[in-house]
């Protein structure tokens, strides 16, 4: 009869398999002393990284501390052989950022030559604070209340004509104009947790992170695939 795997074996199986799916994840890397540690500095690794940290310090004491008669010192629980489990899990399928925005297809883009009042009246319509503007290039900024702001305080409230286009505001709509929202490109494979941080990250000047955008390489020319705000990024917390 074929001996059923104890649940020390199991522990280690499946720390093992964490192992490796931390150097496919690191491969190319130089790691600072292990993978598990590595990911343990990871901003991807903080909504398991307290469970992590004591499944390392079981793992340290099933291999490197035995009785005297060659015997672990300690077995894990059938809880703690599941929460290891539950990790190896979370490291094959994180949550992705651009599952959590919204998807470029639906995303409102305004361009150039638009109406600065009818962008303004289909975002009250809407609710939207913000609107990437783009055109043949790609994204090329993001009209908002804070860039109108802006404008008006370079110009006075004399420039707020009916006929003013987005691309009059060439300047404020920059992802790069400091007087503005701060705005932050990521790649697709990016996680829900780093765009998270980047949220609740302290922001330089008091400028706050107002939007994420996902795009494939993470540049602000690629197509993009989804857009965050706080509130995208913060639901579904653990």
């Amino acid at each position: 009869m074929e001996r059923q795997e104890g649940r020390s074996e199991q522990f280690l199986r499946l720390y093992r398999k964490l192992e490796g799916l931390l150097e496919k994840r690191y491969s190319g890397k130089k790691v600072s002393s292990s993978v598990v540690m590595e990911y343990l500095h990871d901003p991807d690794s903080a909504p398991c990284r307290a469970d992590l940290d004591m499944c390392r310090d079981i793992r340290n004491l099933l291999t490197h501390n035995d009785d005297e008669d060659g015997q672990p010192v300690v077995e894990p629980s059938e809880g703690v052989v599941e929460l290891l489990g539950d990790i190896v899990d979370y490291v094959q399928r994180p949550r992705l950022a651009v599952d959590y925005g919204t998807p470029g297809e639906k995303i409102m883009f305004a361009h150039p030559n638009d109406l600065a009042l009818d962008v303004m009246r289909h975002m009250m319509r809407m609710g939207y604070s913000h609107v990437p503007v783009r055109d043949k290039t790609g994204l090329v900024g993001v009209f908002s209340a804070g860039a109108l702001m802006s404008y008006v305080g370079d110009r006075g409230f004399e420039a707020l004509k009916d006929d003013l286009r987005i691309g009059d505001l060439k300047k404020e709509l920059s992802v790069d104009n400091e007087h503005t929202d701060k705005y932050l490109f990521f790649d697709s494979k990016t996680t829900l947790t780093t765009v998270r941080m980047a949220f609740e990250k302290p922001q330089e000047r008091n400028r706050r992170l107002a939007v994420a955008f996902i795009t494939e390489d993470g540049g602000q020319h690629s197509q993009v695939l989804a857009m965050l705000t706080p509130w995208d990024a913060l639901k579904d917390k653990n």
